[in-house]
């Protein structure tokens, strides 16, 4: 039977009481019925987790008692960051789960040339915490006790003028080279993909990329779609250096 699992970012002491917040309370007693007593895993989102019983402590409320604590073991050996081209819609939040799913160590929003996503003040941190739910949500579902940082929203530009990339992969459909062709990565850095918006980026773009470290990789004779793009290209790379 699978057990439902919660995100608590606390510190965890075998034999202590956490209180569930409103929203977890009210998911666990009315849609999940969870009773009095039920077996249940919280993890902390940054690498441990706790089996943990139930606690009613009203009817629309519940804390959890913390079991055994333990270290997370299921986190790749490759670390990766995707730099994320900002997409329309729901393409976005579906590159965001399953790059979480696929053991991604951070998540970079960016502002490209061809991205079409007006957003501004307050409504820049608001859409990346929707995105950060998004991915806490990815992490209860896949078993990962680590979350990912969906990071403040930049350009490109400022993200290469403020970041040395040692092993970086830019997606371009008119590349030479496949993934496969590269040479492996040093473990200890991360593989920096990036993946363009809706209509991909531009030449001057993937020029500027491959200035700062990254090389072009096409994914096989077809055009993804880029909420395709992150995914396949992080399941690639896991499959060769990771732990797929």
């Amino acid at each position: 039977m699978r057990i439902s699992r919660f995100y608590l970012p606390e510190r965890y002491v075998s034999g202590s009481s956490l209180e569930l917040s409103k929203e977890q309370a009210h998911y666990a007693l009315t849609v999940l019925r969870l009773k009095d007593g039920h077996q249940i895993e919280v993890f902390d989102g940054k690498g441990h987790f706790a089996s943990a019983v139930i606690q009613h402590t009203s009817r629309r409320s519940a804390n959890v008692v913390l079991e055994e604590v333990q270290t997370a073991v299921n986190e790749s050996p490759l670390k990766t960051v995707l730099l994320q081209g900002i997409s329309k819609g729901d393409r976005m939040d579906y590159s965001i789960q399953k790059a979480v799913e696929l053991g991604v160590g951070s998540i970079q929003p960016l502002f490209t040339e061809r991205v079409d996503v007006k957003l501004q003040g307050d409504k820049l941190e608001k859409r990346r915490a929707q995105w950060q739910s998004i991915a806490i949500n990815a992490c209860e579902q896949s078993g990962r006790a680590f979350v990912p940082e969906i990071l403040p929203l930049i350009s490109l530009e400022e993200y290469l003028a403020n970041n040395t990339v040692e092993f970086g992969i830019v997606c371009d459909p008119y590349a030479e080279h496949t993934i496969a062709s590269l040479p492996p990565p040093n473990l200890d850095r991360p593989v920096t993909i990036l993946v363009g918006p809706e209509g991909g980026l531009s030449e001057k773009e993937v020029m500027k990329a491959e200035q700062n470290g990254f090389s072009t990789v096409r994914l096989g004779p077809r055009i993804l779609r880029t909420e395709t793009a992150g995914p396949a290209m992080l399941t690639i790379a896991q499959a060769l250096w990771g732990d797929f």
